[in-house]
């Protein structure tokens, strides 16, 4: 008798890490990029409607970003001060999501595409305007970048760092002539 509870428990244990198991993948899985869909009533980026666009034109360029003659979306949205005409989008290893069919299977890796994208009058960030000096922006590695006047690290800017003396080291440090950094924060 006393095995068998031994074993009913077990069992149990089971059945409840295989449930955490799965709500933990599902919840990662929606966090996943979705792609925009066509139906009859429009088009959808996941269930949300996306409006104003011109159908003939649009292009789902893949990680949640599409455009088409008058705009650039990225999740849906509409992306302000973005050019269409010049906005391209960078992936490792290949030229434009346009030009192929996405790979739904990719991984989405932080420290080699940190989600910057420089437009003709902008650089954006996971979609969010960071920087009005596209020319001068440069992508620097590791989730940091910097502009003539501004460093940033995943988009956010970094207050009192250096520009014009700000280098990455490697493993998330960087250092300008009087800090060192990890992760965007300084080390003290």
């Amino acid at each position: 008798m006393e095995k068998m509870n031994f074993y009913r428990q077990l069992r149990l244990s089971c059945v409840v890490l295989m449930a955490v198991f799965a709500l933990t993948a599902s919840a990662q899985s929606s966090r996943q990029v979705r792609p925009y869909s066509f139906n009859k009533k429009g088009v959808f980026y996941g269930r949300q409607p996306v409006m104003g666009i011109d159908y003939r034109t649009f292009i789902d360029l893949g990680y949640g970003y599409a455009k088409d003659r008058y705009n650039v979306y990225f999740e849906g949205q509409i992306l302000p001060y973005v050019d269409p005409a010049t906005f391209r989008l960078k992936v490792p290893g290949r030229v434009y999501p346009g030009d192929y069919p996405v790979d739904p299977s990719d991984e989405y890796d932080p420290y080699y595409n940190e989600g910057y994208v420089v437009t003709s009058n902008a650089v954006l960030y996971n979609g969010r305007k960071i920087s009005e000096r596209p020319s001068s922006f440069k992508d620097l590695g590791w989730g940091y970048a910097k502009d003539v006047f501004d460093v940033y690290y995943l988009g956010e800017k970094i207050e009192d760092a250096r520009s014009s003396s700000f280098k990455v080291l490697k493993d998330g440090y960087a250092e300008d002539a009087f800090d060192t950094y990890y992760r965007g924060r300084v080390v003290k």
